[in-house]
């Protein structure tokens, strides 16, 4: 984006690209090395990778370093500062669900496109930070895509694993078209770079401790691929998902969990209910699967088809 970063330097400023701006640190540096881009705020609501993103920056020396960290502190400025809940004010549309972009299209399609071709383009390794939203409960988790190229899958598992995660889910569904990308991190792996989507932290919170956790993602990441000289950590129990189901409610009114993040449950089990505006019960919802609890929606407000939480499956043996 017309910003030169020298070998053995770093440097953070306010990018800019016709009516986008992008606050972006790159760090180049003394030895080769892959280019990593790690990238917090696509959803301007989940804050905790945002200021694991800033500390980072701030206590790397470019010269203790192999490698190009590309550090994009906040992609949604818009949603960022009008306080919303994923998407951009200026569409209303979700970015992670906008890539490759449009460079002639709305808002939201043109901050896709320019992070397809300015960041993704110039990248070997993504991680995309993510956090629950304002109305979530979330248990901390990666999602390890895969797009049926065996070597491309195996390494980005690996990469996942690194991250020191213990809930790595196993994630397929996105299309494998590089021009339907919809998402940041497939949109990666549709052009043959690993791409991961952390989860870490919930409730629009700051915390010292998911900030922390987010800051240890980022170090994992630099260190497995040798960005800088000490080793990851992978967890030592990890627990790895095969997929996600969202039960939905098939009714229209106040929604109550009777479970938390964490959770076991079994297929059949009450998970919640769902009353009318006066108070009466008018649906018990049932988990469809064994499994656990990822995410909780903290909100009362459903309607009929709307999921009202996420039960990761185990992989089988």
């Amino acid at each position: 984006m017309g910003v030169t970063t020298q070998t053995g330097e770093k440097a953070s400023y306010l990018a800019t690209e016709k009516h986008i701006t992008l606050p972006v640190t790159v760090i180049n540096g003394k030895s080769d090395g892959p280019v990593l881009l790690l990238t917090a705020g696509i959803h301007g609501d989940e804050f905790p990778s945002m200021y694991a993103l800033q500390q980072l920056q701030q206590n790397l020396d470019p010269n203790a370093m192999s490698g190009v960290l590309v550090v994009l502190h906040l992609a949604n400025l818009d949603g960022f500062h009008s306080n919303r809940i994923a998407l951009n004010p200026k569409d209303e549309k979700n970015l992670n669900r906008e890539f490759p972009g449009s460079a002639d299209g709305t808002p939201t399609e043109q901050i896709a496109e320019l992070l397809t071709r300015e960041f993704i383009g110039k990248a070997d390794f993504l991680i995309d930070m993510h956090s629950g939203s304002a109305n979530q409960t979330l248990l901390n988790h990666v999602y390890s895509p895969f797009v049926g190229d065996d070597e491309l899958d195996a390494l980005t598992f690996e990469f996942a694993k690194a991250t020191g995660m213990q809930h790595i889910v196993l994630y397929g569904d996105r299309p494998r078209d590089p021009n339907n990308s919809i998402s940041y991190p497939n949109t990666a792996m549709t052009r043959g770079k690993p791409g991961l989507t952390t989860e870490i932290g919930h409730l629009a919170q700051s915390d010292e401790e998911s900030v922390a956790k987010a800051l240890e993602v980022a170090r994992n990441a630099m260190y497995f691929l040798k960005m800088l000289p000490e080793k990851p950590k992978p967890h030592p129990e990890p627990i790895i998902y095969e997929t996600i189901k969202y039960p939905k409610s098939s009714k229209t009114g106040f929604f109550k969990a009777s479970v938390v993040i964490g959770d076991k449950v079994t297929t059949g089990q009450n998970i919640g209910t769902v009353t009318d505006y006066f108070g009466n019960l008018v649906e018990s919802l049932k988990s469809p699967v064994d499994g656990t609890v990822m995410m909780v929606n903290q909100m009362p407000a459903i309607k009929d088809g709307q999921s009202v939480m996420a039960i990761g499956v185990e992989i089988s043996e």
